[in-house]
């Protein structure tokens, strides 16, 4: 399966990653996330959900209710989230009580926390190699690694290389080092985006040759 790793050092950084996933995302995906509690599995859902435009102060750890469903947009259309947190999970027939059939059947995004504790039910969906698997760890004081894996049929939809790592960079306007997961990336701050953005709207920087062909390619 096709892996990508991301390295967040921050909360913005981590909704640069849950954007650039939830834009990967269509209906009837499922999600495993895994990680160590505290690892930040909650907090990645409620940016995902955030940036398919669920209203964020409804997403919480369902640890005690097991399930929440988020209203949502996917893929332009309206649909929802599934957000199952299975620490306490007891058994199949307390999933099934839940709605777990009702979830699959209408095609809600699933984000499944410890979905280790549901193999049983999750079973046929992985042997048909299906299923995403975000797995978060702790790298340091307040750095989170994100390795995400996901279904090889994935790589055919348009978005998936947002998944890829951006590489670290200069800003062109500051000279400043940005990171890979800023929110303004390949610029230091929006400011200087925006600086940027008036030089070229007031001709202060110009393309010295036509646009060939292969410029195109690189975008």
């Amino acid at each position: 399966m096709p892996q990508f790793e991301r390295v967040s050092e921050s909360l913005e950084h981590t909704s640069v990653i849950a954007k650039d996933f939830a834009a990967v995302l269509r209906r009837g995906d499922l999600v495993r996330l895994v990680g160590e509690m505290g690892a930040g599995k909650t907090t990645f859902v409620r940016e995902v959900a955030g940036a398919m435009g669920a209203d964020v102060s409804m997403v919480s750890s369902p640890t005690f209710v097991l399930m929440n469903i988020y209203p949502c947009t996917v893929s332009g259309e309206d649909g929802s989230i599934a957000h199952l947190d299975c620490y306490r999970f007891g058994d199949a027939d307390e999933l099934e009580a839940l709605g777990w059939d009702r979830v699959c059947d209408d095609g809600s995004v699933r984000l499944v926390e410890w979905p280790e504790r549901i193999d049983e039910v999750l079973g046929d969906e992985e042997a048909d190699q299906s299923v995403c698997t975000i797995t978060i760890s702790h790298v340091d004081e307040g750095v989170r690694g994100f390795v995400i894996e996901v279904p090889d049929s994935w790589m055919e939809r348009a978005s998936a290389m947002a998944l890829k790592a951006r590489d670290a960079v200069k800003c062109p306007v500051t000279g400043e080092a940005v990171h890979p997961e800023s929110a303004s990336w390949p610029f230091v701050s929006e400011q200087a985006r925006m600086s940027d953005l008036h030089g070229w709207m007031n001709e202060k920087f110009a393309i010295t040759r036509p646009i060939e062909q292969a410029d195109l390619d690189q975008e």
